[in-house]
Order: structure tokens, then sequence, then C-alpha cells
């Protein structure tokens, strides 16, 4: 038995250490992302039929070969994307294929916050960031600000990250230069190209991360301390905004999806230059705590997604939540006319009970008090998740090895993309599926019948 708290830290960390490299994750990072999608699951993706994706195939000699596994044709995500560029070269609206911001179009930058842990607030910035990529062959940038580091776990094994970051892997805090400069400013101001070059590279095409690690809980630190020294032309909650348009403003899109395609073939350089040329949004993952640091997260976003769990104790933290970050907000617009949050905001339930009565009455509630900030699709709590989670991916990594996993996982995939079709109807009106509008269809006649 450990004899002093140290002893036992210290005999802990080793252990866990040992126990992170384990069989599992050691596998899933070498190989991310290992699997494929079939051509009608592709045809999903590009929201065309599987009729017209076959017949689009026999026609274009540049359509990516795949591989069989068994009868069945599959294509990875590499190959996903160069169908995207060869559909949207000979499209009338190319931007259906490639969903990618046109220039002078607002980047919307989506933080996922909560103050409570447990709120599947990672898992839903996670899933989305996917799905944007899968759907809509969007470039998303992903910014980890959770000391914890748990959607870059999501993430960790691609090309620019292949193994979990160090601490010399720059995080959030070094983008919003939060550290003081070599030349003795308070702060640093790096330029757009070495705030671009923080971002790196993931298995998915277009999808760019900012990890975290344990010191990315500095930040709060760091933002004390340049309270205290004050310096005169910055706001201690604009670090982070005014980075972000720093890079923003350097890296404008420049390619039409429509311009990848040459004598029939993709230009394999012009569309992975096109890919990191620039972002179509951010996205950032909030530490569960109302903090400066996170302040500046919220301050720089156009758009707040909360998830939030529906037990009671859960609703009294979501409450102090919204009261804390309203006053913070409060006080900072009455001393600077600056806008916050244009986009839409929204409260989204997760891990809902749908055999919990109290879970449904909450929804319920919400919806009927505040139908507008509430989501009315969310996350139903499911087991299958747990089965992705044991080998560190997604659902839509994860291949499941027996009938019953997959149909658990297929039942959460049709939630996830559910969820996530509701916030993209939010926020960009007009491109949602209908995967929403299914869901709800189908869980509330279904949740009728049952109270019937």
């Amino acid at each position: 038995m450990s004899g002093t708290l140290e002893q036992f830290l210290n005999d802990l960390s080793r252990g866990l250490d040992k126990t992170m490299v384990s069989v599992n994750k050691d596998l899933t990072i070498r190989n991310r992302i290992k699997r494929s999608w079939s051509m009608r699951q592709c045809a999903r993706f590009l929201n065309v039929s599987i009729q017209y994706l076959t017949k689009f195939a026999r026609e274009n000699g540049d359509f990516p070969a795949g591989e069989y596994v068994g009868r069945e044709r599959v294509f990875t995500l590499v190959d996903l994307m160069q169908i995207r560029a060869l559909l949207a070269a000979s499209a009338k609206r190319p931007y259906d294929y490639l969903a990618w911001r046109k220039p002078g179009e607002t980047l919307p930058v989506i933080s996922f916050a909560s103050q409570k842990g447990g709120t599947a607030k990672s898992l839903t910035a996670a899933h989305f960031a996917q799905y944007l990529s899968l759907n809509y062959g969007m470039r998303v940038g992903v910014m980890d600000a959770d000391p914890q580091s748990t959607i870059t776990l999501y993430f960790v094994g691609g090309e620019g990250l292949p193994q979990l970051p160090t601490e010399d892997t720059a995080t959030l805090v070094d983008f919003a230069g939060l550290y003081m400069s070599e030349d003795g400013s308070p702060y640093t101001e790096h330029d757009a190209d070495t705030l671009d070059s923080f971002f790196l590279k993931t298995s998915w095409p277009g999808l760019r991360i900012l990890p975290a690690h344990g010191e990315t809980s500095e930040g709060e630190l760091q933002i004390t301390r340049l309270i205290r020294d004050n310096p005169p032309d910055k706001a201690f909650y604009r670090y982070l905004r005014d980075s972000v348009e720093r890079w923003r403003d350097h890296h404008q899109p420049k390619t039409v999806p429509n311009e990848l395609v040459s004598n029939g073939s993709v230009d394999t350089e012009k569309l992975n230059d096109a890919l990191v040329e620039t972002l179509d949004c951010l996205i950032i993952d909030y530490q569960p705590a109302l903090t400066l640091f996170q302040l500046n997260n919220v301050v720089a976003s156009t758009n707040l997604v909360i998830p939030q769990t529906m037990k009671g104790f859960d609703i009294a933290t979501l409450s102090t939540f919204v009261t804390g970050l309203r006053g913070m907000i409060n006080h900072i617009l009455d001393h600077d006319r600056i806008e916050i949050g244009t986009g839409a905001n929204m409260l989204l339930p997760t891990i809902v009970q749908r055999t919990n009565d109290q879970d449904l009455k909450q929804v319920a509630n919400l919806l009927e008090h505040c139908p507008t900030e509430v989501l009315p699709v969310f996350y139903l709590r499911s087991d299958a998740i747990a089965n992705a989670s044991d080998v560190y991916q997604s659902v839509y990594e994860y291949e499941p090895d027996t009938r019953g996993k997959k149909k658990g996982i297929e039942r959460f995939i049709t939630n996830a993309d559910a969820v996530n079709d509701a916030i993209v109807s939010r926020i960009w009106p007009g491109r949602e599926r209908g995967y929403a509008e299914s869901w709800i269809n189908e869980f509330y006649e279904e949740d009728g019948e049952e109270t019937a």
C-alpha cells in the first residue's frame, strides 16, 4: 500500500501509462482509419441514389477502383473525396458535393460546451465533425480545449499526429497566444501561417485538429497572469477570437469545387492543396468548467451547442452554467460593443433514457418552455457506443464483429445522423438531409403508441 499521496500518484501514473498502451488502442492508432464503405453507403453520404452513382462510376474512367470484399465493392475516405471531386466537376451545383465555404462567407466557429462532465460533449463534437466530413466533404478544424484530451483521442493516429501529443505539441493555449513572447511581450501574436501550422492532419481528408494534453490546463493560469499584467491593447476575453480572425483573414477559400478535374481526371495535387488551404468551420470541444479560458472559446464562437443530460441534478447544473455564462457575457457587453454568438445556439439533450419517464418529462418541459432553444432530436442512451469506445473509435469508424453489435451500432448511427442533421439545419439552413425529421416522426409516433 502506498504510504503517501505522492507515492500513490506516481504508482498510479505508471500503471495508467502501461494500461493506455493496450492492444486495442495501439492497433487503432496504427491503422486509423481502417474501415471502408460500400457503394450504397457512399451514395447515402453523397445524397444521390445508388442507381445514379453506379451509372456515374461506369461512365467515369477516373472513378476510384475501390476494393472488393467478397462480392461487395468498398471505398476509403480518400476514395470518397475523389468521387466528390468528380461529381462536382460536372454538376450544376458543385457545392452540393463539396460544401466548401465561398470567398467572403462567414467562418462558423461552433463550441460544444457544458459545465458538467459526462454529458457526451466530446462524443457529440467528434461525431459532428466526422459527419460533416462524411456527408458534405467539409474541411473541418477541431480545437480541443479540454486537458482531458478526449476528442483528441478520436483523431490521433493520422498523418500529422501519429501518436498521442507530447508537451512539445502546440495546443489551443499556443494558438491563442497566451504565453509570453520571446521579445518580452506579455502575449504572443502569432502570424497567420504559424497559426495554420498548429492544425495537424488527421486520417480524415480535410479534417485537421489542434490537440490537447495536460499543459492545456495552463490556459487558465496564463489568462490570470495576463489580467494581472493588463496589456493596454488586449481584453482578457479576446485572445482566441483575435487569433481565429487573424488566421481566417489570411486563409480565405480560393478553390471552387468544380475546378478539381482536368481532362476527366482528378488533379490530386490541386485537391490535396485545396483540402488544407482553409477550413469551412471550426469546432471547439470545451472543458467541463466555466473559466476565463473557456470564456475565450465562447467569445470566439458564432454558435454554441450545450449537450446536457436530463437528470434533476443535471438540470440544476445547467441552470448554474447558463446563469454564470450569461453574467459573464453581460459584463463584457456592458464594456465592449462586440457581437458574440450571432449564429444559431442550441441545447442538445443527451443520454436520454427512453424507458425513464423523468428523462422524457424533462425534455418535454424544456421543449414546452423554450422550444426554439432546445433541439427536438436528442441522443438516446445506448450501450452500443461502449463497443466503439473500447477501441477508441467513433461509431462512424467502428466495424462490429458480431451481428448483435452491428444492430446496436446501426441504431446509434441513425440517432447520431438525426442529431447531426438537426444541428446542420440550424447552422446551415437548407442543407439538412431529412434525417432529423424522419427520426422525430418515428420516435414520437412510437412514444405515442407506448403511451396509448
